[in-house]
């Protein structure tokens, strides 16, 4: 070996262990920088050579700088992310509607249908009283307004979800641009042949980010670009949202609209929502039009429901009776020729104490006690005990409201269990991806002093050979 050949193995030796120092310090300056992921030098003997028919080796090189990285591992943190997303938004919305039907003792619609159909029973007591008949007006007025309030509260959940559409699918659009522009930048970094590590820790943020707001699936191809697909799975890939360095656009198409995939602005797009909605894990975005066009519906359809079946037992008991201005056929609260949407619009139809129908012949006619005649006020108080075939099924009308607070109540329940579900999985898949690649202080800490003292003794072999040539040197002279 040359004199040179010595200075030559010290320097590469240098070059090396100073790399191996430099991405030390990167791993350890970034323990707690989110999705940084470790990264580890390669040494490898440099090609050696002959000096005098003996192989003689030419000291080391790094290799590569590698990526700590589980692809499946990533995967399954990107389909959780979709289903903590959709599972967050749903109990967010369910947390919102949750008190509209929690009813407590003087407040409520629970409350006001008791005080409503007591109203009628005190009316039977005193059928011509005008502070009786004046209770009936005032409960049920109450009674409408609670109606009428709930469901205003919940079509404005409804519209703030629908609203919030418009937010999320421009958030995805951006994001979808960026993970197409990192992916022209890890191709342009890998084929001069740098190491892209930081960009691709970069790109797999921003794939879990994507994932919480709707279900994708990500696919590395050779040439280190990710070519991302709608659905949190192989099996429910759809459309393409990310190929190479093209991205494409999710917009909603008009109000309470569908979501459309368009590959570029001018594009006429396609109506992805079915591939959404039938996602189990799509994220906020599904999450979203779950609550638009399913569970606010849902317990808006119920609503109705409610309101029509005691509007129109209250009105058919109501217009057979007689009222003080001895008129009858008349209706207690608005008429209504369905139930869809009932329970935004239900009123009183009666104005005055004088048209509330006590009676079942003319308001004049006198029972035995003496008190008129009461027979309607007590046919419309018993409704609230009668049973009545609603959607197939038997029940009261108190009864149908009941049923309605306990779907709500078994969906705010579902809803946190599935909250609480998906956290415990996302943590425990955080954990398992910081033993992958998390930066352990100690290792590296290890690591940093091995590099040093190799770099030191690196280091010692130029000086040495830098003496070893001034000396041969000195001789010549």
């Amino acid at each position: 070996m040359s004199m040179m050949g010595i200075l030559d193995i010290g320097s590469n030796a240098l070059s090396a262990q100073r790399t191996a120092l430099e991405v030390t310090g990167e791993n350890v300056t970034n323990i707690n920088t989110p999705g940084y992921s470790r990264q580890t030098v390669v040494l490898e003997t440099s090609p050696g050579s002959v000096d005098g028919q003996l192989p003689v080796g030419s000291g080391v090189r790094v290799a590569s700088i590698q990526r700590a990285h589980d692809a499946f591992l990533q995967a399954q943190i990107q389909g959780e992310s979709s289903a903590s997303g959709k599972d967050t938004v749903l109990n967010s919305a369910m947390q919102n509607i949750e008190p509209l039907f929690n009813d407590t003792a003087v407040v409520g619609i629970a409350t006001s249908l008791q005080n409503f159909f007591n109203s009628w029973q005190n009316l039977a007591v005193n059928p011509q009283g005008t502070t009786e008949r004046q209770a009936v007006l005032s409960n049920a007025e109450t009674l409408t307004s609670d109606v009428q309030r709930v469901s205003g509260s919940l079509n404005d959940i409804r519209l703030g979800a629908n609203k919030s559409l418009t937010g999320i699918t421009s958030d995805i659009s951006d994001k979808l641009k960026q993970i197409a522009d990192l992916n022209g930048q890890v191709q342009a970094f890998e084929v001069g042949g740098a190491s892209a590590n930081q960009l691709r820790d970069s790109r797999d943020k921003l794939l879990q980010e994507l994932s919480l707001k709707v279900g994708v699936t990500s696919r590395e191809e050779s040439n280190g670009m990710v070519t991302v697909t709608l659905g949190s799975t192989s099996t429910s890939a759809g459309a393409m949202l990310v190929e190479g360095t093209k991205a494409s656009l999710l917009t909603v198409d008009g109000n309470y609209g569908n979501i459309v995939l368009k590959r570029t602005a001018s594009d006429a797009g396609i109506d992805v929502t079915p591939a959404i909605t039938a996602d189990p894990k799509s994220g906020e975005l599904g999450g979203t039009l779950q609550v638009r066009d399913k569970v606010v519906p849902g317990f808006l359809g119920k609503l109705d429901e409610f309101a029509y079946t005691l509007a129109t037992q209250v009105n058919s008991a109501h217009r057979t009776g007689y009222n003080l201005n001895n008129a009858t056929g008349v209706d207690f609260f608005t008429a209504a020729a369905s139930s869809s949407g009932y329970s935004s619009s239900i009123a009183l139809n009666v104005k005055s104490t004088n048209e509330i129908a006590a009676a079942l012949s003319t308001s004049n006619d006198i029972t035995v006690t003496g008190t008129g005649n009461n027979q309607n006020a007590l046919a419309i108080a018993a409704l609230e005990n009668s049973s009545f075939t609603v959607s197939g099924s038997q029940t009261t009308i108190p009864g149908l409201y009941s049923t309605l607070v306990g779907n709500v109540g078994s969906a705010v329940q579902s809803s946190q269990q599935g909250v609480t579900q998906s956290d415990a999985m996302l943590k425990q898949l955080g954990t398992l991806r910081e033993s992958v690649a998390g930066v352990n202080l100690d290792e590296e800490l290890t690591k940093l002093l091995s590099f040093q003292k190799a770099y030191e003794a690196s280091a010692k072999m130029v000086a040495t050979g830098q003496t070893m040539l001034d000396t041969l040197l000195n001789m010549v002279r």
